[in-house]
């Protein structure tokens, strides 16, 4: 049985993932540990190797690529018990191994890998709404099933009560957890058109040509949003739903979302004018955004969202299901190593 599995995009970081993989399994070899590194080669391998893994056996599951390959990897390791997800960020944004503080350079990820301490994060889950009649879905719900498999209770909400699991168990389908944020409207646009890349910027500055890319055709829905807050119904730019605080590689959209609070941060911003929209932009590097007329931010455990006409959600930087769409938080759902 193997102590680890390295997941690695190879052509992650500029082709530097697949180095970056072969280092920290040397250095956890050495260490005494017995391990895999597996190389992707396709969209859906990483997920695919990650729930082979944890059929395994495996119980230390190591994410090396971008944002993308993290995502599938815990897609495959979502809901199992006692399973540890580690990560080597070689991507473009990094968000979420920022949000833990796993370090950028490699050394210093792999050192983490070697002695870093597991912590307990939230995970997010987005389904769309019409597909699961019959489904009582909550928080708590999933996490009753994880408790189930772990025979160690996880904490919950505070002031939430426990949801009995519907008796067929059925659960979302298809790559629906999420670790950072889940936007929808133009920051979906956004996501969307970043993820095909540019020749000309990387990084944060892709994401930013993408954003202002998108300014020339986006016209906003009209939405129906519900959570702890109340209720929005209107026209809408965006919305953001963030475990974390920051997306794009560095714009802090919800700046004082914490990562283990049980608590989702909800950016809501109305539409505005093209010119208002870069000026926020600008903004979004420091959280100055928060206090413009047309920005609210809310927080909230769950949050369901209809659209006239329906759009698709994205999470990660990946996108996840149509509206109308139901986005939960899983307390307490991953465990990652940090340093």
């Amino acid at each position: 049985m193997n102590d680890f599995v390295i997941i690695a995009n190879p052509i992650s970081g500029k082709g530097q993932a697949k180095n970056v993989a072969e280092q920290a399994h040397a250095a956890l070899t050495e260490s005494g540990k017995q391990g895999q590194l597996i190389v992707t080669s396709a969209s859906g391998d990483a997920k695919r190797f990650a729930q082979e893994a944890v059929a395994d056996g495996t119980r230390h599951v190591i994410a090396c690529g971008g944002d993308g390959t993290l995502h599938e990897v815990v897609n495959g390791i979502a809901m199992a018990p006692d399973v540890t997800l580690g990560v080597l960020p070689c991507g473009r944004g990094n968000d979420f191994a920022a949000a833990v503080g796993i370090p950028l350079k490699p050394e210093a990820a792999i050192a983490t890998l070697l002695s870093g301490t597991p912590i307990r994060v939230d995970l997010g889950c987005c389904y769309n709404s019409s597909q699961q009649d019959g489904y009582r879905s909550s928080v708590n719900g999933y996490q009753l099933k994880r408790d189930v498999l772990n025979e160690n209770p996880l904490p919950t909400t505070d002031n939430q009560q426990p949801t009995t699991i519907s008796s067929d168990n059925r659960q979302p389908t298809t790559d629906n957890y999420f670790t950072t944020i889940a936007t929808c409207g133009y920051d979906t646009e956004v996501s969307r058109r970043a993820a095909k890349g540019t020749p000309l910027f990387a990084g944060t500055a892709s994401y930013a040509y993408a954003a202002v890319e998108t300014l020339f055709y986006y016209d906003p829905p009209d939405v129906r949003l519900e959570g702890d807050f109340g209720t929005y119904e209107g026209p809408l730019l965006l919305a953001a739903t963030g475990i974390t605080s920051r997306y794009g590689g560095g714009f802090q959209i919800v700046p004082n979302a914490r990562i283990d609070d049980g608590l989702f941060d909800v950016c809501i911003v109305r539409p505005v004018s093209s010119l208002t929209v870069l000026r926020l932009l600008v903004t979004l590097f420091w959280g100055g955004h928060v206090g413009h007329p047309a920005v609210s931010i809310h927080q909230t455990r769950t949050l369901t969202i209809e659209t006239d006409p329906p759009i698709l959600l994205y999470a990660d930087g990946e996108p996840m299901c149509e509206t109308p769409a139901t986005i939960e938080i899983i307390k307490a759902g991953l465990t990652v190593m940090s340093p």
